[in-house]
């Protein structure tokens, strides 16, 4: 059997996981929002509208953006999401210089296996171009203006794929400066410097937040600047949480593990984590370098911008991929050194309790409220709800708008803007009542993502609305795509409501 055959063996089970992952997998909030924005973006102009309230850039937008000129179907997403994460697989099998053994530790770790390819957003092309270009960068060192290009691309997913793209082209030329050579001409260099610079730019132009975005979901930028003790979680975040990226069986739910109490206690990982991390490269100043640099610039992410999520912090884990996969290039006969191992034999253990967990509960249960309501032929009642992050998931399996509480505006979408920053929880009832004279007067189909508090409920019967439970979708592995369904009819005459916003207002 020649080498690409077994190298394709080593393949095959992480592509059957892959495919049987996302066929089990049911999309939620994030992944379906970005489709909802490209279904109602007609024309490129309006699709670069929307983009600006969403606070990523523009590429995966658009990938999906041609797709969906096609089909109506949210399975578009997981056909995309297939593409890439197949072409992440098998370059690493058949393109990285790894020992077999070790091609297929790798893919089993949790980032390959869940985090970033069958969870259906942005982060598989970031983590393709980042394969290929470890492949450019050690068998193509005198090509830069392809690793620009595939630089460029990372940084064009997401901001930490800039973070990401910024920190291995600091690894680049450290690693040049190390051996004292150029591997090509000032002039080319320069090239694909601006290659990079032009693409970069364009992508944090697409990514500029617009004027009227709502902060509400993340936080205002730099409201915990001078808080230390926040900063001391957000280095913890960015060391820890890669290398120990889910949660304890004994949690019950897997995805995105937080810092819970006493953050001191979290300083024992820390330390060990950073121990391993030198011990395997130390010696390699430019491969040090580049994972510093990447914990730094996460950390400030996350203490100045927004705390983030595993699939934030996991770009550590990719630079920790990426120093061992330079060290193999260059030393292709002796063993990596032993951290390496134990660091990615924890991730393939945290990939083994993701496969069991995922499979106890649903993601999400959006698709099945969505079924509930064809089969109950609840279509045509008024569908209003809060919380608009997650009701939107089930507006996009339905194809049909949702009334949303914190906007009072009805949409088949959540738009970032701040017509939603201004709601409190006391809004609530006056809200709800305003959609019912909006509907005129009919009977409302309400969804909250946590069962109905006594004081949720008298205040809605202060507004005249009698309460009747319908339906309930739980428990979610994200907690907050957990859905119950209440009848609300009203039983004395209120005021007219006034105007709502109906429509992202480019359509």
């Amino acid at each position: 059997m020649g080498s690409s055959a077994r190298d394709l063996l080593v393949a095959l089970p992480f592509l059957v996981l892959l495919y049987v992952q996302l066929v089990h997998h049911v999309l939620w909030r994030d992944e379906l929002n970005a489709l909802g924005i490209v279904w109602a973006s007609p024309t490129i102009p309006s699709l670069f509208w929307h983009i600006h309230h969403e606070g990523h850039p523009w590429l995966w937008y658009m990938i999906l953006w041609v797709p969906s000129r096609f089909t109506q179907s949210v399975l578009v997403l997981k056909f995309v999401e297939g593409i890439v994460s197949t072409a992440i697989i098998l370059f690493v099998a058949l393109r990285s210089p790894f020992r077999r053994w070790e091609k297929a530790l790798i893919l089993a770790g949790y980032f390959f296996v869940f985090e970033y390819t069958v969870l259906s957003r942005m982060y598989g092309v970031m983590l393709l171009a980042f394969v290929i270009y470890l492949y450019w960068r050690t068998s193509h060192r005198d090509s830069p203006v392809m690793s620009a290009l595939l630089l460029g691309v990372m940084a064009s997913v997401d901001t930490i794929g800039i973070i990401l793209s910024l920190a291995l082209i600091l690894e680049y030329a450290a690693a040049m400066y190390r051996s004292g050579r150029l591997y090509f001409s000032r002039r080319t260099a320069q090239i694909a410097l601006g290659v990079y610079a032009a693409i970069t730019a364009f992508a944090v132009w697409s990514a500029k937040p617009a004027k009227d975005i709502s902060w509400r979901t993340t936080g205002r930028p730099f409201a915990e600047a001078k808080d230390m003790s926040h900063l001391y979680e957000a280095f913890l975040r960015y060391t820890v949480l890669p290398f120990f990226p889910v949660k304890s069986p004994r949690s019950h739910f897997f995805w995105n593990p937080w810092l819970h109490g006493n953050l001191l206690r979290y300083s024992i990982p820390m330390l060990l984590v950073l121990a391993m991390l030198y011990w395997a490269f130390r010696g390699r100043w430019n491969l040090l370098l580049m994972i510093g640099a990447t914990v730094a610039a996460g950390t400030l992410l996350a203490h100045l911008i927004y705390p983030g999520s595993e699939r934030h912090f996991g770009i550590v884990f990719l630079v920790f991929v990426a120093a061992a996969w330079i060290v193999r290039a260059e030393q292709p006969s002796a063993l990596l050194p032993w951290p390496v191992y134990l660091l990615l034999v924890i991730s393939a253990l945290s990939s083994i309790w993701v496969l069991i967990a995922s499979w106890e509960r649903p993601f999400s249960y959006d698709k099945a409220a969505a079924e509930w309501i064809v089969r109950d032929h609840l279509e045509q009642m008024p569908f209003v709800a809060e919380e608009d992050t997650s009701a939107i998931s089930v507006a996009e399996y339905l194809h049909r708008p949702v009334y949303m509480i914190e906007c009072s505006c009805v949409d088949t979408y959540l738009l970032f803007s701040s017509r939603r920053d201004h709601y409190t929880d006391a809004d609530a009832p006056a809200r709800i009542l305003q959609a019912e004279h909006y509907y005129h007067d009919q009977p409302l189909l309400f969804m909250l993502v946590h069962p109905m508090k006594d004081d949720e409920k008298n205040g809605l019967e202060q507004e005249g609305f009698r309460v009747q439970p319908m339906a309930s979708f739980d428990p979610a592995e994200d907690i907050a795509e957990n859905f119950y369904f209440y009848r609300l009819t009203l039983t004395k005459p209120g005021d007219t409501a006034p105007s709502i916003a109906e429509g992202g207002g480019s359509r």
